[in-house]
């Protein structure tokens, strides 16, 4: 039997300097395990140098709060097909939700100016 692979796209706009974003994501009912993750933005200098959050996915936490967004970012020079970050086995979707803690913070690096937060997974299908 053939494993498919599908690639799901969640984002969401920051438009305020230093705020917090609780944001839910509801995965489709066919997808079984979250293999890999990538962030990227609009603006991938704002993401780089003011952002961090918290990410969980079916209640399990992957990454802690304040994880820096550029250690899940892909740089150009990257080959498309090594541009996940893996997760090894897999993360089971269960109840299909992925929760994300999204924090702007302030950066002498990069004045603010609203971007947006793109999270693209690679998901296995049941």
């Amino acid at each position: 039997m053939e494993v498919k692979i599908i690639h799901k796209t969640f984002s969401f706009l920051v438009d305020q300097d230093q705020t917090t974003y609780n944001k839910k994501f509801d995965l489709d009912k066919n997808v079984r395990v979250v293999l890999g993750l990538v962030l990227s933005s609009d603006d991938p200098r704002q993401l780089y140098f003011r952002g961090s959050q918290r990410l969980e996915i079916n209640g399990d936490e992957i990454y802690p709060e304040d994880y820096e967004s550029k250690l899940l970012m892909s740089g150009i020079s990257v080959p498309p097909n090594e541009k996940y970050l893996d997760l090894g086995n897999g993360v089971i979707a269960g109840n299909g939700e992925i929760k994300m803690l999204f924090k702007d913070s302030a950066n002498i690096n990069s004045a603010f100016s609203s971007y947006k937060v793109i999270l693209t997974i690679k998901c296995e299908l049941k």
